[in-house]
C-alpha cells in the first residue's frame, strides 16, 4: 500500500539543521566540483581542464562502490572516528592546494588530478552520511527536506562565485567545515532507526524496476555533456547554470508545499521531455539561447538530484532491512556513473577536435537520441515507483483493496501508514492503535502485560516521532492520515 507523505508547513529545529548542513555540503560540492578550475590555472588549455576535472567524477562514484563494499561487512561505520577522519582528510585536500595554486606556488597536473580525485571520494563519502542522517530524522516531507538544502546550496555557492576570486579556497573550507560541524552534532543527535541500526550485514541489495539503471546512467551522461559545455565556456556561463539548478530544486519543493504527492516515474518523463527538448533546441540557438537550454537542462538535473535522493531515502525507511549506509551506494553510483562517462566523452572530444567544434556537439545529440531510445525501451508499465519507497515486483500483480473496509480496518491501515512513515517501532505501532482507540496507559499495560514505565516510554516516544503532544491530536491525525487504496 502505498502511503503518502505528511504535508506540513513547519520544519523542526533538527530538520533546519540537517537542511543546513547538507545544504553547505552543497555550497561546497559546487565550488569544489564546478568552479574553482573552471579558469584557473591560468594558461592551461581548456581540454586539458576537461580532463583533469574528470577525476572529480569519476571519484565520486567509486567512492559509492567502496562505500557499499565496506557497508557488507557489519563492522564497518559509516560514523566512526576513523572513517569521518578519512573524509575530512579528503574534504581539505582541495582548499589547501588551491590555496598554494592562488599563492603562485606551482602544482603539478597530476597532483592536481589526485586531489580531485579525493574530492570525489569527499563528496560522495559525505552525501551518503547526510541521506544516512536524513533517513534517521523526522521530517514531514524527504522532498522538501532534499529541495530546500540543494537550492540552499546554490545560494551558497553564489555568494562564493560573487567574491573576489582568492577567496574562493577560503569559501571551499568553511563550507566544508559547517558541513561537518553539524554533521557531528546530529549524528549525536537524530533519532536512529531502532528497526535496523544494529543489523550486522545487508542481507541482499535492493532490486530496481528495469528502467532504473539504464535511464539513470543515460541521464547522467546528458547532464554531464552540458555541464561540460558551460564549464567550456567560461564560469559565467557555469555560475547561471548552477543557479539554474537551485531553480530546478525549488520546482521538485513546491508540490510539497499544496499537499501534492509527487511520484517519480512522471517526474522522469517530465525531465526527459525538458532535457531532449533543450538539448536538441541547443546547438541551433544564437548565444545568449544557448545559454537558456544549458539552463533548462541544469535545472532538469537540480530536479532529479533532489527527486532521486528523497526516493532512496524512502526506500531505505519503507525495507527497514539495513541502515540506510549499507544500501544506498549501489543505487547512487548508477547517475554517477553515467555522469562520469559523460564528462569523459565530453573531455576527450573536446581533447581530440575542440570544445566548440561539431563533432562536440554531434556527441551531445547523439546521446540525447540514445537517452529517448532507452527510457522508450524501458518504459515503465503502471506504477512501478510507489511514494513510500517500496519496491514493485514483476509478475506480481498489484493487490487491490476493497475501499468498503471496516472502519476498524481502515483505522489499523493508517496506523500502519504513520508507523511505516514515522518509522515506530513495531511494539509503539501496536501502542499506537490502542491510543487511537482511546484507550490509556493503565489500560495498555494490562493488556500487553509490561510495566507502567515501559508504556510510558513506548508512548512517549510515540510523541515525540509524530511532535504531536495529547491523545485526541494524535486520534485526529491518524484519522486524517491520507492512505492510498
Amino acid at each position: 500500500m502505498a502511503v503518502s507523505e505528511r504535508r506540513s508547513r513547519s520544519i523542526s529545529a533538527m530538520e533546519l539543521l540537517g537542511i543546513a548542513g547538507f545544504a553547505f555540503l552543497f555550497g561546497w560540492v559546487f565550488v569544489a566540483c564546478f568552479w574553482i578550475f573552471c579558469e584557473y590555472p591560468p594558461g592551461v588549455p581548456v581540454p586539458v581542464r576537461d580532463l583533469s576535472q574528470l577525476a572529480v567524477f569519476v571519484g565520486i562514484p567509486v567512492s559509492y562502490g567502496v562505500l557499499y563494499l565496506l557497508g557488507r561487512d557489519g563492522r564497518f561505520n559509516l560514523f566512526s572516528l576513523g572513517s569521518l577522519a578519512c573524509g575530512t582528510t579528503c574534504f581539505v585536500l582541495l582548499p589547501f592546494v588551491a590555496l598554494l595554486m592562488f599563492n603562485g606556488v606551482f602544482v603539478p597536473l597530476w597532483a592536481v588530478c589526485v586531489v580531485n580525485l579525493f574530492t570525489g571520494f569527499a563528496a560522495a563519502f559525505f552525501i551518503l552520511c547526510w541521506l544516512d542522517i536524513l533517513s534517521r530524522l523526522r521530517c514531514a516531507s524527504y522532498s522538501r527536506f532534499t529541495g530546500l538544502a540543494l537550492a540552499s546550496g546554490v545560494i551558497l555557492f553564489a555568494v562564493s562565485a560573487l567574491a573576489p576570486e582568492h577567496y574562493e579556497p577560503v569559501f571551499i573550507l568553511v563550507y566544508g567545515l559547517c558541513s561537518l560541524s553539524l554533521l557531528v552534532y546530529l549524528t549525536q543527535n537524530a533519532d536512529a532507526n531502532d528497526e535496523c541500526a544494529d543489523l550486522e550485514a545487508v542481507a541482499e541489495p535492493w532490486r530496481f524496476t528495469k528502467e532504473i539503471e539504464p535511464s539513470f546512467f543515460v541521464f547522467g551522461i546528458v547532464f554531464a555533456l552540458t555541464f561540460v559545455f558551460l564549464f567550456n565556456e567560461g564560469k559565467e556561463y557555469v555560475l547561471w547554470g548552477i543557479i539554474a539548478v537551485g531553480v530546478g530544486a525549488v520546482a521538485i519543493i513546491i508540490p510539497t508545499l499544496v499537499a501534492v504527492r509527487i511520484n517519480i516515474t512522471v517526474v522522469q518523463r517530465v525531465l526527459l521531455v525538458i532535457t531532449v527538448i533543450s538539448c536538441i533546441a541547443l546547438p541551433f540557438a544564437p548565444p545568449p539561447m544557448q545559454l537558456l537550454c544549458a539552463c533548462l537542462t541544469t535545472a532538469a538535473w537540480g530536479a532529479f538530484k533532489a527527486m532521486n535522493y528523497s526516493f532512496v531515502v524512502k526506500k531505505s525507511i519503507a525495507k527497514r532491512d539495513a541502515p540506510f549506509f549499507r544500501q544506498a551506494p549501489l543505487r547512487l553510483s548508477i547517475s554517477s556513473w553515467g555522469f562520469a562517462v559523460g564528462w569523459a566523452i565530453a573531455a576527450l572530444t573536446s581533447f581530440w577536435f575542440d570544445a566548440h567544434s561539431d563533432p562536440f556537439t554531434t556527441v551531445r545529440l547523439v546521446m540525447v537520441v540514445v537517452l529517448v531510445i532507452v527510457v522508450m525501451a524501458f518504459f515503465p508499465k503502471g506504477e512501478h515507483h510507489p511514494s513510500d519507497g517500496t519496491e514493485f515486483q514483476e509478475g506480481v500483480a498489484a493487490k487491490v483493496v476493497s475501499v468498503e473496509m471496516s472502519e476498524s480496518k481502515l483505522l489499523d491501515a493508517r496506523c500502519t501508514a504513520v508507523a511505516k512513515l514515522y518509522q515506530l517501532s513495531p511494539r509503539e505501532e501496536e501502542i499506537l492503535g490502542f491510543l487511537v482507540r482511546g484507550r490509556n496507559a493503565t489500560w495498555i499495560q494490562g493488556v500487553l502485560t509490561i510495566s507502567p514505565h515501559t508504556v510510558k516510554s513506548h508512548i512517549y516516544n510515540i510523541y515525540r516521532k509524530l511532535d504531536i503532544h495529547s491523545q485526541q491530536k494524535l486520534m485526529s491525525f491518524v484519522e486524517e492520515f491520507p492512505i492510498d487504496l
